[in-house]
């Protein structure tokens, strides 16, 4: 079955590259830009910077969604359907929690940050089988998102300054991951299509 399935992938991966590289440079780039605003805004308090966290995770689920609608026929549709949803929800808890203290909201990102992490490794674990696929780059990001939420659980003593530091850095690297991976994608998709032979 799962030969079956990685010829699947294999099979509908140009199509799917082409549809979907585009969102993963456009989330690199707001990743970038969301890294930048925690890094030289000046936020002075954890619902302000709660108010920020909130909107890029929602703003991320969507295009999440986005992602999965047109991974439509991949085997990572639901996958990319569950990551959305888990965003846009933490997304929506943190804006909706008026008052949130700063150590709340530390674990509460880091446990998103987990679990979208091992939701993207899982998810290109499933292009492996696609040679340039840019799979690697997609475990990439999902071990920083992994690794910045363990940073985070375990200093949860760490003052503001220092946490936004930490998602800053976080999101610039993340951001920078996601351009690559889409690079990748539309020069596979491209290399792919250029070899495939002429159909009749």
């Amino acid at each position: 079955m799962s030969a079956s399935l990685s010829s699947n992938t294999a099979a509908s991966f140009p199509g799917l590259a082409k549809r979907i590289w585009i969102f993963a440079m456009i989330r690199g780039v707001l990743a970038i830009i969301f890294g930048l605003i925690a890094l030289f805004a000046p936020i002075a308090t954890a619902i302000a910077l709660a108010i920020v966290i909130g909107v890029f995770a929602i703003v991320t689920g969507v295009f999440d969604i986005i992602e999965a609608i047109r991974h439509r026929g991949s085997s990572s549709m639901v996958l990319r359907i569950v990551l959305g949803a888990v965003s846009i929800i933490f997304g929506i808890l943190v804006l909706v929690w008026p008052g949130i203290s700063l150590a709340i909201l530390v674990i509460v990102v880091g446990v998103w940050a987990i679990i979208t992490g091992v939701l993207q490794v899982m998810s290109s674990v499933r292009h492996r089988a696609v040679p340039d696929s840019g799979w690697v780059w997609g475990i990439i990001g999902g071990a920083v998102s992994i690794l910045f939420g363990v940073v985070v659980l375990i200093w949860p003593t760490a003052g503001l300054v220092t946490v936004i530091w930490i998602i800053g850095i976080w999101a610039v690297v993340w951001g920078i991951i996601l351009i690559v991976l889409g690079v990748k994608l539309r020069k596979a998709a491209r290399m792919i299509e250029a070899s495939a032979p002429p159909t009749a």
